[in-house]
């Protein structure tokens, strides 16, 4: 059931070298950065006292980040790491599994290489093997570089890389099993991101005591370079064993390209005249994507509005938390934004494309439809992540303002949004073999501002440039920002159609 699976291990991991290189050397730099950071920040026990307090005081950074266990600067590093670095073994992982199980079902590779003399298991197989290995990478690099290059104690360091590896395993295994249960590549990403999202915002409103359930407790729990519990690596451990023996056991069972959901029926009635232009044809391939996130987004929000109309702690009140998951959902809404805003590329890949640009149809109307819809999805999802709060948080509390407060705020990040689509588009039209890279590139660096913003490491003057800057809950940002980035996203919009229009078609 296995044969061949050491074949496609070496496949795969010459496949992706740069990847994995990459996927090893941002989880490992992160808390190197941050260690070089805060001991430049802080180097005293008196300011690593005073930044542990500010921190406690702080709702926003408590309820992301978790208390404050300790001052000294390997508790501080670890703090700041723990959470930070699960995402990225965490979405490292699981993007990684879903590469090379459902989109190579769904791109037709995977049916070669079930046709040569391979085990059923075989792909499942080499795709734990490598995370296995990048995980445990991570972990020895981490424990090697903070022991010896900084001389953090060698007990607390290794705790610290195996909650972060262990973690990045689990991750890994969800991402196998959405792969397992999903009919597409994309909906096996939009779930396995929503796990992933699932796991990290609930030390926002868990109780402490119930945070250990969650992947966000895991870093907590550890305590490293304190009461070092030792057991905690077993738990993402366990549900990463759980989660690959479901995966085997239904990899036997479906057929290969099928998920276990079932397909949606398509249409028994005539379709002539729903497709009388691209953006029909575009709204038709992306349209019920776009009405399903956003639906799921504006139920979220509004569940949250609600919980935050009685939501009150000693150091977070409901306000501060609207604020914190509008915030996040704008970082949803930017991920998704990427999301759709790349099918163009999809379409010319796979070679469905070039046919309909052989009709009448322009290259200009082809891509102006696709272009449509990219800068109105995010518009749609905004709008509704902004009446579901404001009207959740209104039916708790009984006043209409809350509702008006949350669509504006919502609606703030509507330029940001478009320029994230406008350098999608931009760099599709122009260099399209680099589209996916630099455009989750952009989201991935603007990410990782947030997080160099709240160490001190950059001012607000950089941060401001980064699409997660102006809207950020502890800035108060004017209407300059916003307007510049939709200038910046209208001429890469102009910029990604001209080059579209003069560059040939992907072979």
């Amino acid at each position: 059931m296995r044969a061949g699976a050491w074949v496609l291990v070496r496949f795969i991991a010459r496949r992706d070298r740069g990847l994995i290189v990459l996927w090893i050397g941002v989880a490992v730099a992160l808390p190197l950065f941050n260690a070089y950071s805060l001991a430049a920040l802080l180097p005293t026990e008196e300011t690593r006292a005073a930044f542990a307090g500010m921190s406690a005081d702080n709702p926003i950074t408590r309820a992301l980040l978790g208390p404050v266990h300790g001052t000294s600067i390997e508790s501080l590093v670890a703090w700041r790491s723990g959470v930070q670095s699960l995402l990225i073994t965490g979405l490292g992982g699981l993007l990684f599994a879903i590469r090379h199980t459902r989109a190579e079902e769904d791109s037709g590779r995977g049916e070669l290489v079930a046709a040569r003399p391979v085990g059923r298991h075989a792909v499942v197989t080499a795709v734990t093997v490598l995370v296995a290995a990048v995980n445990l990478a991570v972990t020895a690099l981490l424990t090697v570089a903070l022991s010896l290059g900084f001389g953090y104690p060698i007990g607390g360091t290794l705790l610290f890389a195996l909650t972060v590896g262990a973690g990045g395993l689990a991750f890994a295994a969800c991402g196998l099993l959405a792969a397992q249960i999903c009919q597409s590549a994309a909906l096996a990403r939009g779930a396995g991101v929503g796990v992933l999202v699932a796991g990290l915002v609930p030390g926002v409103v868990v109780p402490e005591s119930w945070i250990g359930v969650f992947p966000a407790g895991w870093p907590r729990l550890a305590q490293a370079y304190g009461a070092e519990r030792w057991w905690v690596p077993l738990v993402p451990l366990g549900f990463a064993a759980g989660f690959t023996v479901v995966v085997f056991a239904l990899s036997s069972r479906r057929d290969l390209g099928a998920g276990l959901l079932p397909d949606r029926a398509g249409s028994t009635g005539p379709v002539r005249g729903r497709l009388g232009s691209p953006l029909a044809l575009v709204w038709r391939l992306r349209g019920g994507q776009v009405v399903g996130w956003t639906v799921a987004l504006g139920t979220a929000a509004a569940g949250v509005g609600w919980v935050s109309a009685s939501f009150e702690l000693a150091t977070l009140t409901g306000h501060t938390l609207l604020a914190i998951f509008t915030y996040v959902f704008c970082m949803v809404v930017a991920c998704l934004t990427v999301a759709g805003t790349l099918r163009p590329y999809t379409e010319e890949s796979r070679g469905r494309a070039g046919p309909l640009l052989a009709a009448p149809t322009t290259r200009a109307r082809w891509l102006g439809g696709h272009t449509a819809l990219s800068l109105a999805a995010p518009v749609a999802m905004l709008l509704a992540v902004g009446l579901g709060s404001g009207a959740g948080n209104a039916l708790g509390t009984g006043s209409v303002a809350p509702l008006l407060t949350q669509v504006g705020a919502a609606l703030f990040f509507v330029p940001a949004a478009w320029a994230i689509a406008g350098l999608t588009i931009a760099a599709y039209g122009l260099r399209p073999r680099a589209a996916v890279p630099v455009a989750w590139a952009a989201v991935v660096v603007s990410a990782g501002c947030v997080a160099l913003w709240e160490a001190g490491t950059i001012g607000d003057a950089a941060f401001l440039l980064t699409p997660f800057g102006y809207v950020h809950p502890s800035i108060s940002s004017g209407f300059v920002t916003p307007a510049a980035f939709a200038v910046v996203a209208a001429a890469l919009v102009v910029a990604g159609g001209a080059g579209f229009a003069r560059r040939d078609l992907l072979a």
